[in-house]
C-alpha cells in the first residue's frame, strides 16, 4: 500500500484540491479516509475512487464551521446520499453505511448502487 508522498504527482495534486477544499490536510484525509482495500489496487483505482464520492461532514458545514476540517468529521460517501441528507446531522447508521458502502465498492465498483456492476474484480467472475 503506498504512502500519499509515494502517490503520482498528478494523483497527489488531485487529492490535495478535493482536500484542502474542506481545509483538510491531504496526507492525513488520505491516510484516514480512503480505505485501504481502495489504495493496494493502486493509484488509478484511488482516482477513480474518489471520483465517485463525496468529502461528507458528520456535523454539516453550515452549522457547525469549525468543525469542517476536522477529520473526525468528515467521512467519504456517495453524492446521492450526502445531497440527499442537505444539513442534517449524519447519524451513525449514515456513517457506517458509508463506509461499507466504500468497501463494497473497491470491489465490485457499482458506484451507484444500481446493482449492475460498473466494473471491478467480480466481473470475470459472474461473466
Amino acid at each position: 500500500m503506498s504512502s500519499y508522498y509515494s502517490l503520482p504527482q498528478n494523483l497527489r495534486k488531485y487529492l490535495s484540491c478535493r482536500f484542502t477544499a474542506h481545509g483538510l490536510d491531504p496526507e492525513l484525509a488520505y491516510d484516514n479516509l480512503i480505505p485501504w482495500e481502495v489504495k493496494v489496487q493502486g493509484s488509478d483505482m484511488i482516482r477513480e475512487f474518489m471520483d465517485h464520492k463525496h468529502i461528507s461532514h458528520i456535523y454539516p458545514q453550515s452549522q457547525y464551521p469549525g468543525l469542517s476540517d476536522e477529520i473526525d468529521n468528515v467521512f467519504l460517501e456517495d453524492p446521492h446520499e450526502n445531497l440527499s441528507r442537505g444539513s442534517n446531522v449524519a447519524t451513525s447508521g449514515e456513517v457506517f453505511n458509508a463506509r461499507l458502502d466504500n468497501l463494497m465498492d473497491a470491489f465490485d465498483r457499482d458506484w451507484n448502487d444500481d446493482g449492475i456492476l460498473d466494473g471491478g474484480i467480480f466481473d470475470s467472475v459472474l461473466s
